[in-house]
């Protein structure tokens, strides 16, 4: 039964099992030429110079370390509407209009941000 079928298929669309298998193999060929190409382009990517590299420091002699004086105290100012802008970006981040549930005590600047390295 499901030799008539093929041979009715054979008959009726034109249906060569040789001429499928040939298309198969040339779209997998081209697949694998291409595929082995790029990979071969990928390796080659080695031998492009980086310019982004930064040469390197020269190492300068040391010195003897400069006495050091103690720091001045740090002026405290009046940083009411800093405080007043960062309380309301915290309230509209929550989706409130109101400040009541918060209280942004205080406010000091970090060493090591992270905007600064984006």
């Amino acid at each position: 039964m499901v030799y008539t079928y093929l041979a009715a298929a054979a008959e009726t669309s034109g249906f060569d099992l040789a001429e499928a298998l040939r298309n198969t193999a040339v779209g997998m060929g081209t697949v694998f030429v291409i595929l082995i190409l790029l990979s071969g382009v990928i390796a080659l990517f080695r031998f492009i110079p980086n310019t982004d590299k930064k040469p390197a420091a020269k190492v300068a002699p040391v010195k003897a370390a400069p006495v050091v004086t103690p720091a001045a105290p740090e002026t405290v100012e009046d940083d009411t509407q800093l405080i007043a802008v960062i309380t309301a970006a915290i309230a509209a981040s929550m989706g409130t209009t109101s400040t009541n549930g918060f209280v942004v005590r205080s406010v000091r600047r970090v060493g090591d941000s992270r905007w600064k390295k984006s």
